[in-house]
C-alpha cells in the first residue's frame, strides 16, 4: 500500500496549525504544499482538526419569520439586511427554524404592498378606470389590473393610482391590428376583488355621494373621454366635453347626475351596432354624453382637475381653465402645441 512521506514533522504541523491556529491554506503556504496534503498529514499524525468556523447569524426565528412572511422579503433581501453575502445561508436558517417557504402563487404576492383601504372616493376613481378601458382578472392569489396603450401618460396614471399598493409594470408588444403597444399591469391584494367585474352602471353608493361621483367621472374621463377646443363665432373659443362609449347605463347615470348638479349635458346615440368606424365595424350601439356650453365645460374642468391622474387630460383642463376669457387667435397655438406634444409621445411603428 502506498504511504505518503511528508517533508515536515508532526511538531512543525502542530506549531502552525494547533499553536498558532493558522487555517489549512495558511499552514499549507508555510509548509510549501497543498491544503489536501495538510489534511492527510493531520490524519496521519493524529492531530484533531478544528471545526470549521461558521459566522453566527444574529437573527431570531420570530424576526426571520416576520421578515419573510409578513413583510414579504426575499431571502436575498434578508441576507443583505444582515450583511450576509449568500442567500443560501438564510434559506438554511429558515430550514433549521422550520419556517415554511412560500409557494409560487404566494410568491406572486411579494410585489404587493397594502390591502385596499376601503376609502369610497378612491374606490370610485378605481371603478371609473375599470368601467373605462381597463380590465381586471384573478391571477393565482391576486387581482391583476391591466390594459394596453400607446400613451405613456396612461402608464403614469396607473403608477399614481396603484403605486402604493403594488408594482406597476409594462412591456412592449406588437398588436397585429394596431401596431406596437405597451401592455401595462399591476398585481394587487385580493381586497381589490371589487375590480374584477366591470360595472354595468355606477354603484348606488357612488351615485349618492357628490365627491365619489365626480371621482368616478374623473377616472372614466381619464380612460374614455375627450376635451376639445375649437373656434366658435368671430374670435371666440368653444370648449367641448365628450364621453363616447357603449356603456349606455353608465352614460345615463352620468347624464342624470350632471343634470342634477346644474350642468346642461345631452345624451345621444352616436352610431348603431354594425356601423363602419375608423377602427372597424362597431360591435355595439355607441352613445355619447356631451357638454358644449362654455361655462359648463370650464366649471367641470375645475371640479375634475384635482381628481384626474392622466397628464394629457390635466394639460387640457388647465388650458381650458386658463383660456376661459381669451380669444381663439390668442391661444390656439398653445392648444396646438399641447396636441403636438401628445402626438409625439404616442408609440409608433
Amino acid at each position: 500500500m502506498y504511504k505518503q512521506h511528508f517533508y515536515f514533522t508532526k511538531e512543525q504541523l502542530e506549531n502552525l496549525y494547533v499553536s498558532k491556529k493558522l487555517s489549512l491554506s495558511q499552514t499549507a503556504a508555510q509548509l510549501n504544499c497543498s491544503s489536501v496534503t495538510i489534511l492527510r498529514a493531520l490524519e496521519k499524525f493524529g492531530i484533531k482538526r478544528r471545526p470549521a468556523y461558521r459566522k453566527k447569524i444574529p437573527i431570531a426565528k420570530e424576526v426571520l419569520e416576520d421578515l419573510y412572511w409578513n413583510q414579504k422579503k426575499k431571502p436575498k433581501e434578508i441576507a443583505r439586511m444582515f450583511g450576509i453575502k449568500n442567500e443560501r445561508t438564510i434559506r438554511k436558517k429558515m430550514e433549521k427554524f422550520g419556517i415554511k417557504r412560500r409557494t409560487l402563487s404566494e410568491a406572486i404576492t411579494t410585489k404587493m404592498k397594502l390591502s385596499f383601504t376601503g376609502d369610497l372616493i378612491e374606490k370610485a376613481y378605481l371603478l371609473g378606470l375599470r368601467t373605462g378601458d381597463f380590465h381586471a382578472k384573478r391571477v393565482k392569489k391576486c387581482v391583476r389590473f391591466q390594459t394596453s396603450t400607446t400613451h405613456p401618460a396612461q402608464y403614469e396614471m396607473m403608477c399614481q393610482s396603484f403605486g402604493k399598493y403594488g408594482e406597476p409594470r409594462r412591456y412592449l408588444y406588437k398588436n397585429a391590428a394596431h401596431g406596437p403597444e405597451w401592455f401595462i399591469y399591476v398585481d394587487l391584494h385580493p381586497s381589490f376583488e371589487f375590480l374584477v367585474e366591470k360595472p354595468e352602471r355606477i354603484p348606488p353608493e357612488i351615485m349618492k355621494d357628490y365627491d365619489a361621483f365626480f371621482a368616478f367621472l374623473a377616472a372614466y374621463m381619464d380612460s374614455e373621454g375627450n376635451w376639445n377646443v375649437a373656434r366658435s363665432h368671430a374670435n371666440r373659443l368653444k370648449f367641448t366635453f365628450r364621453l363616447r362609449t357603449n356603456d349606455k347605463e353608465v352614460l345615463e347615470n352620468i347624464n342624470s347626475k350632471l343634470l342634477e348638479s346644474g350642468y346642461n349635458p345631452f345624451l345621444r346615440l352616436i352610431d348603431k351596432k354594425g356601423t363602419l368606424r375608423g377602427y372597424g365595424i362597431s360591435t355595439a350601439d355607441h352613445y355619447g354624453v356631451i357638454l358644449n356650453q362654455k361655462s359648463d365645460v370650464v366649471t367641470l374642468s375645475k371640479v375634475l382637475l384635482p381628481l384626474s391622474k392622466h397628464r394629457e387630460k390635466i394639460d387640457k383642463m388647465n388650458f381650458i381653465i386658463n383660456s376661459e376669457n381669451s380669444g381663439y387667435s390668442d391661444v390656439i397655438d398653445e392648444w396646438n402645441n399641447i396636441r403636438i406634444k401628445i402626438k409625439k409621445e404616442i408609440l409608433k411603428e
